[in-house]
């Protein structure tokens, strides 16, 4: 199993990750609302970088744990970064065809909570089999799972979108699940403590470095909101 040596100096924190990758090589191919994610110089591997995503840990997580799955991409390593990132190596993986990714998701049979529906007329994509009723299981236990742990649980995002294929065309689902990340905020910038009670303050913190925040005025009042909701909180669960 391939695996990427990384120093300790290299998990202080997702900086100091993503310096490390650079320096070997590896190049950024993309980036979403919670990871970037980095290719590496063969073409072979990925490795994706998050300074915090419960719902993609807890699905990486059950794949390294959990048989093997035609349906599901191979991971290799799991790496934790800072205080509440992580970095994922995997195989690398593709864009997949769009029509066979709708087919696998009305395959799959399992509904999507971010609002996207198969197209009428899109049929299953194989005969029910072992692979299949696995992967509809391990997916059905996974959302269970979030449900339990997190009451700002999404639930279910199976859709053509996060489909992806590896370099012979084989269909994977590669992030199943979601924490809603906008309620997160709205929380955070109404001051909803009750709805952030099952995250802590530094898990916070760290949200607010993905991707989709930038610098700015908005960035520096939602942090604002966070600190003055943590000093409201005293010693309760929002403290690192």
């Amino acid at each position: 199993m391939p695996t990427l040596q990384i120093p300790p100096s290299a998990t202080h924190s997702i900086d100091h990750a993503r310096a490390h990758l650079e320096s070997l090589g590896w190049t950024e191919v993309g980036c979403g609302d919670w990871s970037w994610v980095f290719g590496d110089p063969s073409g072979a591997l990925a490795a994706r970088i998050t300074a915090f995503d419960p719902a993609y840990q807890m699905f990486a997580e059950a794949c390294l744990r959990g048989i093997s799955n035609r349906w599901l991409p191979r991971l290799h390593q799991l790496t934790p970064l800072g205080r509440n990132g992580y970095l994922v190596v995997m195989e690398r993986l593709w864009p997949a065809d769009q029509a066979a990714a709708e087919a696998l998701c009305a395959s799959i049979g399992i509904g999507n909570h971010t609002g996207w529906t198969p197209p009428e007329g899109v049929g299953p994509l194989v005969a029910e089999g072992p692979d299949l009723a696995h992967l509809r299981q391990f997916l059905t236990d996974l959302i269970a799972e979030g449900a339990a742990k997190f009451q700002l649980w999404g639930g279910s995002d199976i859709r053509p979108g996060n489909i992806m294929a590896d370099a012979r065309g084989q269909l994977k689902v590669v992030d199943p699940v979601f924490v809603k990340g906008l309620d997160i905020v709205t929380a955070i910038s109404q001051g909803q403590v009750d709805r952030l009670a099952d995250f802590t303050r530094s898990q916070l913190q760290d949200f607010l470095t993905n991707p989709p925040f930038k610098p700015g005025d908005e960035l520096e009042a939602l942090r604002e909101k966070l600190e003055g909701l943590a000093s409201a909180l005293g010693c309760g669960s929002m403290n690192p």
